[in-house]
């Protein structure tokens, strides 16, 4: 397959001119997330019907004239599994690159795994096999090898023809409008940003503190995300969780405590101080952490909508795994109480695509 390796702001510029007519364009990054909190790109990988190109991005400092082709609301952007592209995107352009459609999605409406790899589609619905072995490839070390090049644009040009066949099935089964509506609302629950006070919420086992702790972890957790996000750390490369989590529980006073509950040597000579001052001063008391099953009717609900599901599933042909999810339950339990924010839309069984189809099993 023949591709352009793009590495200088002109050659971006020139591809960007031959693609202002397009009317859509697949695309894929390559990234490398070990230690740091942001994805970092290793290579943008476009096809816009003609050409692959290949972006190199080290060297390119000007991407305006692609940004503007991407957020092009007539433009329809194909990619498979978008949630970490849409982060890779706005890290890097402060930008999604709207409307997405994911060929992941759209393939689960035909009745495939929600996790269903692109080599795997490609195989089944173009009968072509896919060379994988560069999946653990280094991105970020130079120069690229042809072979990775060649995997990387095998990544974008088969999209099309998969897509083509994916939405083309879809339509004739009527599923066509509702697979665009849940690559919407997954792009936009990928946009949503987590505050730096409500960081505290994905710690392990969170939900065991008492109101004074959680107050202090939510100090902690706080301190930790925002210190992330400011020195591209991963978050348990800071600190780790576990040890937040007990540093909020046992509230030490002293550097050989912190160090007794697991702090490293080398996070108490930057952090210890620090920490220890947070931790003397008060803490807000925060409402205790009601898990799922403190619901008395969460079992209840639980059980009607996964009936609900498998009765839709036979109706329609739709899995059960893309039907409903935790997340649907948990979300519908959690309005039933009047507790989901104000600014919150309906939840999604009984809103869109998917309310149609369980509104009349549920009864709200």
């Amino acid at each position: 397959m023949t591709y352009q390796l793009i590495t200088t702001n002109e050659q971006l510029n020139q591809y960007c001119i031959r693609m202002q007519n397009i009317t859509r364009v697949t695309l894929d990054s390559e990234f490398v997330r070990t230690r740091t909190f942001y994805p970092q790109l290793g290579l943008l990988q476009l096809f816009d019907g003609n050409n692959v190109a290949l972006i190199d991005p080290i060297n390119i400092t000007d991407w305006q004239a692609l940004i503007s082709i991407l957020m092009q609301a007539n433009v329809e952007k194909y990619f498979h599994a978008c949630s970490e592209d849409v982060e890779v995107f706005l890290h890097q352009f402060n930008a999604v690159p709207l409307p997405i459609l994911d060929s992941q999605i759209l393939a689960a409406f035909l009745d495939n795994p929600l996790s269903s790899g692109y080599a795997t589609l490609v195989q089944k619905y173009l009968n072509v096999e896919l060379d994988k072995s560069e999946t653990r490839t280094d991105w970020l070390h130079r120069p690229l090898s042809d072979k990775q090049c060649q995997y990387a644009a095998n990544d974008v040009f088969y999209l099309f023809p998969l897509m083509d066949m994916l939405k083309a099935q879809l339509a004739n089964k009527g599923w066509l409008s509702a697979a665009y509506e849940e690559c919407h609302n997954a792009v936009k629950r990928r946009c949503e940003m987590v505050p730096s006070d409500k960081a505290y919420l994905n710690i392990k086992n969170a939900w065991q503190l008492r109101s004074e702790q959680l107050g202090y972890l939510q100090k902690l957790a706080s301190w930790r995300f925002s210190y992330a996000k400011a020195h591209d750390i991963a978050l348990n490369f800071v600190v780790h969780e576990e040890v937040l989590w007990k540093l909020a529980r046992y509230q030490p006073t002293s550097l050989a405590e912190l160090a007794s509950l697991g702090l490293k040597g080398r996070e108490v000579r930057l952090f210890g101080e620090n920490l220890l001052a947070m931790l003397a001063s008060p803490a807000d008391k925060i409402e205790p952490i009601k898990r799922m099953i403190s619901y008395p009717d969460y079992k209840q609900w639980a059980s009607k909508i996964k009936e609900a599901a498998s009765q839709i599933a036979l109706e329609t042909e739709l899995s059960s795994e893309l039907l409903v999810a935790r997340r649907h339950i948990e979300q519908l339990v959690k309005w039933i109480h009047g507790e989901l924010d104000n600014t919150q839309a309906l939840p999604e069984l009984i809103s869109g695509w998917r309310g149609e189809l369980f509104k009349p099993y549920l009864n709200l």
